[in-house]
């Protein structure tokens, strides 16, 4: 009998990756962030600018996240004073001298969306040509958040979102169907489903709550998913975010936003007094709590499994083969799946 083949994905496929979110940025603040084998600086200008840098500055190699500041609409270097733009541009030195055109620091394209700070890789160093749509958040709570480090790979990762099998298995929901087949347009996915889950919410014992979920996923990095449930008049944005930080682990962000309950008795006749905000609070730290111990139900099969390639599927998987054909586009040509070989 054959055994199972493990296979290695290269660790760093193209795309838009989340670095942080953004109330954890203010103005003239700068943080210092693990990506992809390295570190990054990423920083927000007095006028409310995010920029992400290289983190040692071109002139003679002081790390920015040591000591550097924010000065206006610049990062400063702690060793000479000298200041960069959101450009890269070296703006002065610390000595009022003319500075040297060819001290250029790299900047990172970076794009702010719906609460997150974004980065884009490509292993050619080609300039994105797409983008992460923006949501009209108007109408939402604040998002709420949190982040684990965990042995895993983006591909892994999201690969759950398309993997039907386990939303029983593991999560213990029920009735699981699909709504919309999956469908994808270059590095967009979608696809739509329905299930159902029992459920103790704020005092009240539903037997069963039916919830659609309407996926987006757009690359690797970045998933969506618009949580609708109607028996309670309830719609959640759930984010997940996977982002490469070395070679075998990566740093997982999830993120919950609940839309601002109208009718806070739909939800339970306990609150039928309440304000909508404070309704919405409640909802949304429940809602949170789940979501958390939903993700979290995977961590030991992400961190203990290993890729085979070819998968031995059966029916009631979810298309995960098409799913793997999708996610091909995001590797470089000789980024293919390497043969794990033990002695």
């Amino acid at each position: 009998m054959p055994q199972v083949q493990p296979y290695k994905l290269y660790p760093y496929p193209d795309g838009w990756y989340a670095l942080g979110f953004s109330d954890e940025l203010k103005n003239g603040e700068l943080l210092t962030r693990p990506f992809m084998g390295k570190e990054v600086i990423l920083f927000r200008t007095e006028k409310g600018e995010a920029c992400v840098t290289e983190p040692f500055c071109p002139h003679l190699g002081a790390h920015l996240g040591h000591g550097g500041t924010v000065e206006g609409e610049t990062i400063r270097c702690p060793f000479h004073g000298f200041c960069f733009n959101t450009k890269g541009d070296c703006v002065k030195t610390g000595y009022g001298t003319r500075p040297n055109p060819n001290g250029k620091l790299h900047i990172y394209q970076v794009q702010e969306k719906n609460g997150i700070i974004l980065i884009y890789h490509s292993y050619a160093n080609e300039s994105p040509d797409w983008e992460i749509p923006t949501l009209d958040m108007r109408g939402y709570a604040p998002l709420r958040h949190t982040m684990w480090e965990l042995d895993s790979h983006p591909q892994e990762t999201t690969e759950n979102s398309v993997d039907i099998g386990h939303l029983s298995i593991v999560h213990g929901y029920e009735e699981v169907d699909t709504l919309e087949p999956l469908k994808t347009e270059g590095p967009y996915l979608y696809s739509k489903y329905t299930m159902t889950r029992k459920a103790d919410f704020v005092g009240m014992d539903f037997s069963k709550i039916k919830a659609n979920f309407e996926v987006h996923v757009h690359g690797l990095g970045y998933s969506f998913v618009q949580v609708e449930i109607p028996k309670m008049g309830l719609r959640l944005r759930q984010f997940v975010l996977s982002t490469p930080v070395s070679d075998n682990k990566i740093n997982l962000r999830i993120a919950l936003a609940v839309e601002y309950i109208a009718r806070p008795s739909k939800v339970s006749p306990f609150m039928v007094f309440l304000p909508s905000k404070v309704a919405t609070n409640i909802v949304g730290k429940g809602a949170f709590k789940g979501f958390i111990n939903d993700v979290g139900q995977d961590f030991k099969i992400w961190e203990n499994k290993v890729y085979v390639q070819p998968p031995a599927l059966a029916a009631g998987d979810g298309p995960v083969g098409q799913y793997r054909v999708w996610a091909k586009q995001f590797y470089p040509l000789d980024g293919k799946p390497e043969l794990i070989t033990t002695k």
